[in-house]
């Protein structure tokens, strides 16, 4: 074994052991970003519902694509900070990867439950959609459980299955469909993405 091979195997068992909370940075900024945008949409769509808001027109489409279009800008930026920064160890990437492999399977659901709706010209089945946005969610938290064995994890896990559960309970009422989405939302998309980063600062 020389010095080099030496420094390799070093470097990978250095990876293996990082604090975890190293990558808990990033996404919990990722997460706490995601959270805040789609928390003040829900309440927008709730002030259409009340009569609030416009509910047709530039201003709905803004409320409908707009929080999207801010959340990938912010996700962008902090890519773009953290892109030569440690990444964690092995647990925390598995963990990245599974929620990377959630998103992806978003996008198909995209194409598979939009495509349908499209078709039926039904409001009904595109809004099983985000139901099942809020369950792969809950899956993503509950491997993270099963990999670093924290309990709030898996309270996590167990908030957004009862909230994709909630949400199709309440698909034919929108004032309580919306209700149930923003709560999600901000108890299992913001707060979590908030606890995250104050975690990785006291680190």
């Amino acid at each position: 074994m020389n010095a080099d091979t030496a420094r390799d195997d070093l470097a990978f068992l250095r990876a293996l052991v990082a604090p975890s909370d190293v990558w808990q940075k990033q996404f919990g900024e990722t997460y706490a970003a995601a959270g805040l945008c789609y928390c003040v949409q829900m309440l927008l769509h709730g002030g259409q519902f009340l009569g609030l808001v416009p509910p047709t027109g530039p201003i709905a489409l803004a409320i409908g694509f707009g929080p999207t279009v801010v959340f990938l800008v912010l996700l962008l930026g902090i890519i773009w900070r953290n892109r030569e920064g440690p990444s964690g160890g092995a647990t925390s990437k598995a963990v990245g990867s599974v929620f990377a492999a959630v998103g992806l399977a978003n996008l198909a659901l995209i194409v598979v439950i939009g495509s349908v709706a499209w078709r039926l010209q039904s409001i009904t089945v595109w809004l099983i959609y985000p139901c099942t946005v809020m369950v792969l969610q809950g899956m993503a938290w509950l491997v993270a459980y099963m990999l670093r064995r924290r309990s709030w994890h898996a309270a996590v896990a167990v908030g957004w299955f009862l909230t994709g559960i909630g949400m199709g309970a309440a698909v034919l009422s929108p004032g309580w469909y919306v209700i149930t989405a923003g709560l999600g939302m901000f108890a299992c998309m913001l707060v979590p993405g908030l606890v995250m980063l104050r975690q990785s600062r006291s680190a």
